[in-house]
């Protein structure tokens, strides 16, 4: 879990943000995200993409955690930063085979 006090302060990271998100969720919501069609995985970035990318500060000064984002898909600018920090989440949930450790 983050602790609370880190809760506040903007992820520099895309593990950071991965982080952050995964101890928002349930261990039923986080089963459910990694088993998840990509068809419900798009609807799931459109509904929330546009309130994290808020929460995280992107394109309004975070930009670590911005130059990250584009680190991990080799500078290739045509994906949504936010898109890219909820791959690498739900590539985290399926790697863990349901077996949840907190860091």
């Amino acid at each position: 879990m983050i602790d609370r006090f880190q809760r506040f302060r903007l992820p520099r990271t895309v593990d950071e943000a991965v982080d952050i998100l995964i101890s928002d969720l349930t261990t039923q919501q986080m089963n459910t995200m990694g088993h998840m069609s990509d068809e419900a995985f798009d609807q799931l970035c459109r509904q929330l993409i546009p309130h994290l990318q808020h929460d995280f500060g992107l394109w309004r000064g975070n930009d670590r955690l911005l130059m990250d984002c584009f680190d991990k898909v080799d500078n290739h600018t045509d994906t949504d930063p936010m898109r890219i920090i909820m791959e690498c989440m739900r590539e985290r949930l399926k790697v863990d085979h349901g077996v949840f450790i907190a860091t």
